[in-house]
């Protein structure tokens, strides 16, 4: 959680679009207090986020995901490869 918050400072300071890539590994679990902090801590940056993918989430975490998006009208992104998210982070055109 400590990264989200430290995340947001540094969007919050640059004070410009930025392209966000979040890499989970079998340490990391999305619980509901992670998904309130998550939620609370971002509201005020994410005007500055232009694209957001994550990578490494296992199936529940996708569903989890999911929901989210749907809920919270977000289109964070989920990749199994490092090397798929920056490729949809890179790509600018509209369509995606």
């Amino acid at each position: 959680m400590q990264l989200i918050s430290e995340a947001r400072a540094l969007l919050l300071r640059e004070q410009r679009s930025q392209k966000v890539m979040a890499v989970f590994n079998e340490k990391n679990f999305i619980t509901p207090k992670f998904m309130r902090h998550f939620e609370t801590d971002q509201i005020e940056a994410i005007v500055f986020i232009a694209k957001q993918a994550v990578v490494g989430l296992t199936s529940p975490q996708k569903m989890i995901l999911k929901g989210y998006n749907i809920f919270q009208n977000r289109n964070i992104r989920a990749f199994d490869a490092p090397e798929e998210a920056i490729k949809y982070l890179l790509d600018d055109s509209k369509d995606n």
